[in-house]
Order: C-alpha cells, then sequence, then structure tokens
C-alpha cells in the first residue's frame, strides 16, 4: 500500500513513520513561519537597537554642546583680542561687532561703517547711544529666554552677554552697543578672545 501511495504521488502531509502529530505540527508551523518570512513580511519592530541609536545620538550631542558653548565663526573682517584669560565661556546671546555689521547671534542686525552705526538706525540721531534694531533683537531673545524660564524652572535669564569685537572695534560703538544692551536688561558682560600661548 506504502509503494501504491508513492507511485500515486502520495499525500502531502504524509508523515514518516517516526513522526508523531505533534512533532508533525511543530514542523507545519515552523515552514508556515519560513514563508511568511520569506514573502516580505515584516520583521517584528525591535526596541533595543533604537534605544541604542537613540542613546548613541544623545551622549554626542551632549557632548558637542557642552564642548564649545560660545560659536564664533571667524570672518575676515574681525580678529579678536589675545588674552591670558582661563575663564570658561558660558552659554549666553551672543554680540558680534565686526567692521561691517553688529550681529545678534549671528544674524546681522545693523550696518556698520568706518567704525559707526548710521544716525538712522539710533533713537534720538548722531549722537544718540540707543541703536533701535539691537535693542529689538536683544529684547526679543530676552523675552524668549523669560518665557522658557516660566516653564522650566533650572533655566533662569540672568541678562548675561558675551560680545565678540574686532580688536580695532571704536570705543564709542562699543559703547553704544553695551548702552543699548543694557536697556535689553542685559546687565553682564563677557569679551570673547583669543587665549594666548604660554
Amino acid at each position: 500500500m506504502a509503494e501504491e501511495n508513492k507511485a500515486g504521488g502520495g499525500g502531502v502531509n504524509e508523515m514518516p513513520p517516526e513522526m508523531n502529530a505533534d512533532e508533525q505540527a511543530w514542523l507545519d508551523r515552523k515552514r508556515a513561519r519560513k514563508e511568511k518570512r520569506d514573502h516580505g513580511k515584516p520583521e517584528p519592530f525591535r526596541m533595543n537597537s533604537m534605544l541604542d541609536i537613540l542613546t548613541i545620538i544623545l551622549v554626542f550631542l551632549l557632548k558637542s554642546y557642552s564642548a564649545s558653548p560660545v560659536n564664533i565663526t571667524q570672518q575676515e573682517d574681525m580678529s579678536l583680542p589675545d588674552s591670558t584669560s582661563r575663564l570658561k565661556p558660558e552659554d549666553t546671546v551672543t554680540v558680534a561687532v565686526s567692521k561691517r555689521n553688529v550681529m545678534v547671534d549671528e544674524e546681522p542686525v545693523v550696518e556698520v561703517r568706518d567704525g559707526k552705526v548710521d544716525a538712522s538706525a539710533k533713537r534720538d540721531g548722531e549722537h544718540s547711544y540707543f541703536i533701535t534694531p539691537l535693542y529689538d533683537a536683544l529684547y526679543e531673545k530676552a523675552e524668549n529666554a523669560r518665557n522658557v524660564a516660566k516653564y522650566n524652572p533650572n533655566v533662569e535669564f540672568k541678562g548675561r552677554l558675551t560680545m565678540i569685537a574686532d580688536k580695532d572695534s571704536p570705543f564709542r560703538l562699543l559703547s553704544e552697543v553695551m548702552y543699548t544692551a543694557g536697556q535689553a536688561e542685559y546687565s553682564q558682560y563677557k569679551f570673547a578672545v583669543i587665549q594666548a600661548g604660554d
């Protein structure tokens, strides 16, 4: 009878004499899983791999954030003075004064020509110390910081400002920038310098 089955093609679920029904059911389930996998069924989502990737990204971001809190982009129209100070920079709003313009966090806010800000950009004309576009930009930054502080008590607006100025900037121009920053409630200033060698 076994020979007749072989000649006639036999049954698909025919099992060898040494396999019982449980083993055959297990084998069928295994084949079915393999067929699903082979037919493009997606693998189940593995959370561990995603957590590993996110952890690596977080560590990288924290390391780069703490390494350089003050970003200074070198420009041909600005060279910083030298200093032997060992103080570490803080993450603050930066005001850069170059030979061409005054920038707040690398965004130009007002032009500088021959070491002066045009009288039209000042509140009370040429002799004024108040630079209106600079005040507007700094006041907006201060308001944003105060709004963040409302929701996050660990972030406090302290009115700190980092000045990045060309070493040949006129004292009058720096005084105008500092006066305007003071009007926008920035009362603590730090000056960015190039660390001189020992």
